[in-house]
């Protein structure tokens, strides 16, 4: 019989080794980053990220330029008569970061209340970015533990529907007890989209002989121009009247008056009006000072950006209470402390902003997806980039279109006003140069942070162990090119056990967790930051399946764990003081490497030799 002594390395061997079954699919099938989990965002853009925000201010305006004469690879608009106003915003560093206004010729010299130059305090309408500030108000307010509930347990109007004993017939009746609050905020509902149809469409169809298969002639609301919205009284006189679009959760079907019932379903669980409200839990606690429910005072006319007059461009049309789907007004300045506060999680828990920041459905167009009212799209790629998600919302009413787009894994956001007679179109094209010109440029300085805080060479001599870490623009998250135990590399145990050929190599990416706690070791200016890592064979195979897909990289995260611990966990220790990493533990090794000063070594592969497997006896 022979007695068997591991030492350390031929441990780590052992431990791999026993990893092989189940490493098949950790290492060779996740080719991929972990969604919303690149780098963190960057906080110091006045410094590190200078260079990527004065490239990305410059581009801006001479695309603005551009777009101005005809010339936007995105479209053209009716730049003579269609102003607009954009301000691009840091979370992280509390700071504008680029605004602009845009003036045109023909819209100052053709109005006649209003502003002449746009400002930063200057007041448009939002037009549907109401629905959004809806849904914040009432998660604030009421947080989201109703969002299951059906919509009739808080609108009694709705439960009396559902009570009737007449006739129910599903097409023809929406099926109010299957309508949860959470449907109407995600426009799952399955409801028709306006409180009352327009009597000018119906008198237009009827002067043609048009059958009135409806028979229903009588609407309390509405005019010539418009569907007017409904008081409550006459909503419910109305709207019932209107068929279902489709049976709860199948498919996103837009819907103003969802938001009037969400409204109503508010104003229930409180006891207080959605005005009220309104001002309580966002224009008082943030401090808005152009932010209106309705139609402001005649006195806020005059700061207005109003084309032609206050009735052609709809500035004085009371959306009564369809408000919270559309009728607020606000200013740049209020839209970034509204946009901040939200991504801050400044008035909700951040459990609850991570939950309200998810999608809620597909869509037909692969890159975009349904939120609560999220319109979420997917932002620019870029060589080596994790894939990214925009939080938006637009707006339309009248002579005025808006923008809000957040994108929380970068820190940043921006804003978009516009009036005038092409305002869709105008911010649909700002948009895509703001989005397509700052995510790459703010993604740059998110890499040149990075590598100030983390990139390096961390040792650990007592063991002759090290670990190199290197932010490179060409692959996502922090790369370990070089990684050894007791002079071994476990890049190489890693590939030999996972049979890989001569063409592959191990990629190891580390992604922060979002998990920070205090320093064990007492140190009170030290954090610790948890970061994962994926293992990955590249490169690996092409010509994937639906069912073979290379990218299940969230599939695999803690996957393979020995004694309680994954292999894929990472902790660095950080100075709270500069935010620069002073160490890093491979938790699975019970070890800490100090960073030394040495530059780290930007190879974009990990190395692969041979090495056989040592035991002693």
């Amino acid at each position: 019989m022979f007695g068997l002594v591991l030492p350390r390395q031929a441990l780590l061997a052992l431990a791999i080794t026993a990893f092989t079954s189940t490493a098949q699919a950790a290492l060779s099938s996740t080719p991929c980053p972990v969604i919303n989990a690149g780098l963190p965002a960057p906080s110091k853009l006045s410094t590190l990220g200078s260079d990527s925000i004065a490239a990305a201010i410059n581009s801006t305006q001479l695309q603005f330029l551009a777009a101005s004469n005809g010339l936007s690879p995105y479209g053209t608009y009716e730049a003579n008569t269609t102003a607009y106003a954009v301000e691009v915003f840091s979370v992280a560093a509390n700071e504008s970061l680029f605004t602009f206004s845009f003036n045109p010729p023909g819209l100052v010299d053709a109005h006649s209340v209003g502003v002449n130059n746009i400002a930063t305090d200057t007041v448009f309408r939002l037009g549907s970015v109401s629905k959004l500030w809806t849904t914040y108000i009432f998660l604030v307010a009421a947080g989201d533990r109703s969002w299951n509930d059906p919509i009739t347990e808080y609108v009694q109007e709705l439960a009396q529907l559902a009570a009737n004993p007449a006739d129910q017939g599903a097409v023809d009746h929406v099926d109010w007890e299957s309508v949860t609050v959470g449907s109407l905020a995600s426009q799952l509902g399955g409801i028709a989209r306006d409180a009352a149809m327009n009597p000018g469409l119906q008198s237009e169809l009827e002067s043609f002989g048009l059958y009135n298969a409806g028979g229903f002639n009588h609407t309390t609301c509405g005019d010539e121009r418009m569907m007017i919205p409904c008081n409550r009284t006459a909503f419910f006189e109305d709207f019932p009247q209107q068929r279902p679009v489709f049976e709860s959760y199948v498919t996103p079907a837009y819907s103003n008056a969802a938001f009037q019932i969400l409204a109503y379903a508010l104003e229930n669980i409180t006891g207080s009006a959605m005005s009220d409200l309104f001002d309580k839990h966002l224009v008082q606690p943030l401090n808005l000072t152009g932010t209106y429910y309705t139609v402001p005072p005649a006195n806020v006319t005059a700061n207005g950006m109003i084309p032609y007059n206050t009735t052609a461009s709809w500035w004085n049309a009371n959306a009564l209470d369809e408000s919270p789907a559309g009728g607020f007004f606000s200013t740049l300045d209020d839209m970034r402390k509204v946009s901040t506060a939200i991504l801050n999680s400044t008035q909700l828990s951040p459990v609850l902003t991570r939950r309200w920041l998810k999608p809620h459905s597909f869509v037909a167009d692969p890159r975009a997806a349904v939120g609560a009212p999220w319109e979420l799209m997917r932002a620019p790629d870029s060589p080596g980039a994790p894939v990214s998600w925009m939080y938006t919302k637009a707006g339309d009413l009248g002579m005025y279109s808006s923008m809000v787009a957040l994108i929380p894994e970068l820190g940043i956001g921006f804003n978009v006003l516009s009036a005038g007679t092409d305002t869709t179109n105008t911010v649909e094209i700002v948009s895509d140069i703001l989005a397509e010109t700052w995510v790459p440029q703010i993604r740059a300085a998110a890499l040149a942070e990075a590598s100030a805080a983390y990139a390096g060479v961390y040792a650990d001599a007592s063991t002759n162990s090290s670990i190199t870490v290197v932010a490179n623009s060409s692959l996502p998250g922090l790369s370990v090119t070089e990684w050894t135990y007791g002079g071994f590399s476990v890049l190489d145990l890693l590939g030999q056990f996972e049979g890989i050929d001569s063409t592959q190599y191990i990629a190891v990416n580390l992604y922060p967790s979002g998990l920070k706690q205090a320093s064990v070791s007492g140190n009170s200016s030290e954090v610790e930051v948890g970061w994962r890592a994926t293992f990955q064979a590249l490169p690996a195979a092409s010509n994937f399946g639906p069912f073979s897909s290379s990218c299940i990289a969230w599939e695999v995260v803690s996957q393979l764990v020995y004694g309680g611990v994954a292999l894929d966990e990472f902790l660095f220790t950080v100075d709270s003081s500069t935010g620069n990493a002073v160490s890093i533990s491979p938790r699975v090794l019970a070890q800490t490497q100090t960073r030394s000063n040495e530059a780290a070594k930007r190879s974009e592969t990990g190395r692969v030799g041979k090495m056989e497997r040592r035991w002693v006896a």
